[in-house]
């Protein structure tokens, strides 16, 4: 079980995820309990009425009576809401808090929620809760108390998924002050919902009676029912009143008025009824959702708050009880609207200046900043956040969190506090806003020049890299520190600041080419990482330093620590979280590098509406998009795949990432060109300045843009086994230079990737004689360290380089060559008529249908009827999915030169 939390923050908990003490004194709803229980299979109650019926005391009843029926394994759960749960990422922790609470084991979840480290994407976190709770075998039944108070688009959502998925393991007992916006019709119509209207709440007139106590007149007792018309809460003030002495109902004859006017008049005579210093403890302490006797005290400037409390059990319907121990209390919401207009403005100011540092001093930083600017002093509040962390509470708390805190402020105070600057400049960058974080970044930096701030200049450092390297701005890297001493100097005594600068230089220093540098910088990172105990920056660490090994060539190192950081989220953050996304990316291009194209596809495509949502930074980009549209060229054709490379091209220029965009451009002419319309992909080739920018590279002109160079060099020698160029001889040279580059900068990887095509590029061009002293040493490291993709993404024409390699093949390359056929022409076309395969002949070459009528003598339906047997076999639904699919799979000639085909 996760560790409860610890009793410094016991008072953020208690009252939200505890129900009441259900009075000695209170009426046993007993026909509507029973209709809740016979009714324990409907995955919704829903308890409906303004307020002061009684919906609290009826879900407490009902809370109480499960606690003792879960003897069959079940459990209850209680959550108190309030506005600040209108964000669904607090709604969701609490939510999580209670059931945990309740005993449920809801493994990594509760370890997160208790670590306050909230996964941005809250219907993941729904679905994991399920699962958590199918794995648990136990049934749950959640009371949602005041619903209506949290209610929201996002909230609501929540709710309604939890209803259509939740059972049979989870029940919802819903209480609100009016219906919420859900389809109830069409849920109770799918038997999902059982509702309590506010005529079923009202009291009857014995039931007033058992409330009023022993002693009361029958004729007064009717008098009140009447004037109250049943109404919980009133009645429980009439009976406060009328025992304060006899003839105390004797005003109720005359009084007239619906049930707001009779709840007003009563609790102004019970408080008329108390000592002064208990109406001025009332009074000052109406202002708090909840708190104890040394809050009141701390408030107050006062040491007699535990005597008042003890003096006052006795309008326990009105200062309620939230534990046993009678520690914490909150007050009803109709005696607290009453009270807290009765605060002189000058002592409510006081009151909450003296209250938010005790609340601080309890980490609760939502109501310490709410309550400092309640007394009008903005510069403690803002202080509170640098307190809290400033920007690293966006890492420590989440998104969702940081952004209630900032809400707190006014515009004006949000943009001229430059610690309120730099939070929201990371979160704009986190989001992909360019624009606003840069001048955000400007403004902060503006403000420090006004008022030199230390604590803030340091931050403004680190949002200033992070900014920089989420919009792939890498000129100011070099600033960048990449050992653990030069980190040191740039933010003594902060080791998560030095670690976020040093995850930052890992990442431009992979960008660069700059692998040692990347590999030195995460491990540092690391340690700093495990120092501050943040498994969510370890991740980072390890898919940074997975990153440059790999790259290097250290292709098992990278696999080991990939599994560990996928090992690591898991353990931490559950299945579902965003941060498994990220690293399943990663894994990804792993599986995709080894030929597991299969286990490879489905997740690529789990993570990739993750990761248009997080944080990614180019080298996630990259990876998700190449992955991608590889993949899918062979499994579900060209049209999805440039479908998946527009995608790209317009999320690089929504963030603005120009070298990612480029690498879109190139990938789209490799993918024409593999794909047999290679005068389409001539035609775009021409507006790249492709050849300029290679041509830059090797005279050294600028800083190697290793990932473009990779791809360009790809691009390139696909157009020319296309068809060939004017320049194939200028090609040839140009892919055994690039490799010569990516070798000299110790980029192993793309080395050998380029170092293959350009075998096979060999191979077509000038015949077998020429690349057959070269096929063993550009094989090798690939075959050793099983990049069977490499050869997969090649398809036929890799089949007879490999086929040349002296002795036998390993079962490991023939199984990677047999998926996309290793036998002969003969047996491949094997499931293709003669006829077919003259069509498709025809069809490679580029000719209409009326042409290859013409050519086979048939007719042009003739001539579709065979098309569609084709795509049938091939399992495609275009002329150029077929074209790729004929030219991988080998269905025709090696010699046959693929011009753009016609849709």
């Amino acid at each position: 079980m996760p560790e409860k939390p610890s009793q410094r923050n016991a008072w953020m908990w208690v009252g939200k995820l505890t129900p009441p003490q259900v009075k000695l004194d209170s009426v046993q709803r007993d026909a509507l309990l029973r209709r809740l229980l016979q009714s324990h299979l409907v995955p919704l109650a829903l308890i409906v009425s303004p307020a002061g019926f009684g919906k609290t005391t009826l879900l407490a009843q009902l809370h109480a009576q499960l606690q003792q029926r879960n003897d069959d394994g079940g459990a209850t759960a209680w959550l108190t809401l309030d506005e600040a749960d209108r964000d669904e990422a607090g709604f969701l922790s609490y939510l999580l808090l209670a059931i945990d609470r309740a005993g449920i084991d809801l493994g990594p979840l509760a370890r997160r929620v208790h670590e306050q480290n909230s996964d941005g994407d809250p219907l993941r976190t729904v679905s994991a809760l399920l699962q958590a709770l199918q794995r648990a075998q136990r049934r749950v039944t959640l009371m949602l108390d005041d619903f209506h108070r949290a209610s929201s688009p996002a909230v609501d959502a929540i709710v309604r998924a939890l209803v259509e998925r939740g059972a049979p393991w989870l029940r919802l007992v819903v209480a609100t002050r009016w219906r919420p916006n859900w389809p109830l019709a069409t849920m109770k119509a799918c038997g999902q919902l059982q509702e309590i209207h506010p005529g079923e709440l009202v009291l009857s007139l014995s039931e007033t009676t058992t409330v009023l106590g022993s002693g009361i007149d029958p004729f007064e007792a009717s008098i009140i029912h009447a004037r109250t018309e049943g109404w919980a809460v009133a009645i429980q003030l009439a009976r406060l009143w009328v025992h304060e002495g006899p003839g105390a109902t004797h005003g109720l004859q005359a009084f007239s008025g619906r049930v707001t006017e009779v709840a007003e008049y009563l609790t102004e005579q019970v408080i008329a009824k108390l000592p002064d210093d208990c109406q001025q403890f009332l009074v000052e302490t109406s202002m708090f959702e909840r708190f104890n006797a040394e809050l009141a005290d701390v408030a107050r400037g006062r040491t007699d708050s535990a005597g008042i409390l003890a003096r006052l059990s006795g309008i326990d319907s009105l200062l309620v009880p939230l534990d046993a121990s009678r520690s914490w209390f909150r007050y009803h919401q109709l005696f607290a609207d009453f009270l807290r207009p009765r605060l002189a403005r000058q002592r409510g100011r006081e009151i909450h200046r003296a209250a938010a540092p005790w609340l601080a001093e309890q980490e609760d930083w939502p109501l310490a900043v709410t309550h400092a600017l309640a007394a009008g002093d903005v510069k403690l509040a803002v202080a509170f956040i640098a307190k809290a962390g400033g920007w690293k509470l966006v890492l420590h708390m989440g998104i969702q969190y940081t952004r209630r805190l900032l809400e707190h402020f006014d515009d004006v105070t949000r943009r001229s506090e430059p610690q309120l600057l730099l939070i929201q400049a990371y979160l704009h960058a986190k989001h992909g806003d360019e624009l606003l974080a840069f001048e955000l970044l400007r403004m902060a930096r503006a403000g420090l020049q006004r008022e030199p701030d230390a604590a803030a200049e340091h931050d403004l450092i680190v949002i200033d890299a992070l900014v920089h390297s989420y919009f792939d701005h890498l000129e100011v890297s070099k600033a960048w520190p990449r050992t653990g001493d030069a980190a040191n100097q740039y933010l003594p005594d902060d080791p998560l600041g030095q670690a976020t600068l040093l995850c930052v230089s890992a990442v431009s220093a992979v960008a660069l080419g700059e692998m040692p540098s990347a590999i030195e910088a995460a491990r540092a990172a690391r340690t700093r990482m495990r120092l501050v105990r943040s498994p969510l920056g370890e991740n980072f660490c390890l898919l940074h330093e997975s990153q440059a090994l790999s790259v290097m060539g250290h292709l098992e190192q990278g696999r080991l620590m990939v599994d560990e950081a996928v090992a690591l989220a898991d353990a931490n953050f559950g299945t579902d979280s965003s941060l498994k996304a990220l690293v399943g990316c990663f894994k990804a291009q792993q599986l995709f590098w080894e030929g597991r194209w299969q286990d490879a596809q489905p997740l690529i495509q789990s993570v990739q509406e993750s990761l248009l949502q997080v944080d990614g930074w180019l080298d996630v980009f990259a990876i998700m998009a190449e992955v991608a549209w590889r993949i899918a060229v062979r499994h579900d054709g060209v049209k999805q795949a440039l479908a998946m490379l527009d995608d790209t091209a317009l999320l690089a220029r929504r963030r603005n990432m120009p070298r990612l965009e480029r690498m879109a451009r190139v990938w789209r002419i490799d993918l024409l060109a593999q794909s047999g319309m290679a005068a389409q992909a001539r035609k775009e080739l021409a507006s790249t300045g492709l050849d300029k920018a290679m041509a830059s590279a090797f005279a050294g002109e600028a800083p190697v843009d290793w990932r473009f160079l990779e791809a360009a060099a790809l691009a390139q020698a696909r157009l020319q086994l296309a068809g060939g160029t004017a320049g194939s001889s200028m090609g040839r040279a140009r892919l055994r230079r690039a490799a010569k580059l990516l070798e000299g900068l110790g980029l192993q990887l793309p080395a050998w990737r380029v170092k293959l095509m350009s075998l096979v590029l060999e191979r077509r061009l000038a015949g077998d004689g020429a690349v057959e002293g070269d096929a063993e040493s550009a094989l090798t490291p690939i075959l050793e360290h099983s990049l069977h993709g490499f050869l997969m993404e090649l398809g036929q024409q890799v089949v007879p380089v490999v086929q040349r390699l002296p002795g036998p093949l390993s079962t490991q390359v023939q199984s990677a060559l047999q998926k996309f056929g290793n036998g002969s022409r003969a047996q491949r076309a094997a499931h293709c008529s003669a006829k077919e395969l003259e069509v498709l002949s025809l069809l490679v070459a580029g000719q209409p249908n009326k042409l290859i009528a013409r050519a086979l003598g048939i007719s042009a339906d003739t001539v579709k009827f065979h098309l569609k047997q084709i795509y049938r076999k091939l399992n495609v639904d275009n002329r150029s999915a077929a074209v790729n699919v004929a030219i991988r799979q080998g269905l025709v000639s090696d010699v046959a030169v693929p011009i753009a085909a016609q849709e």
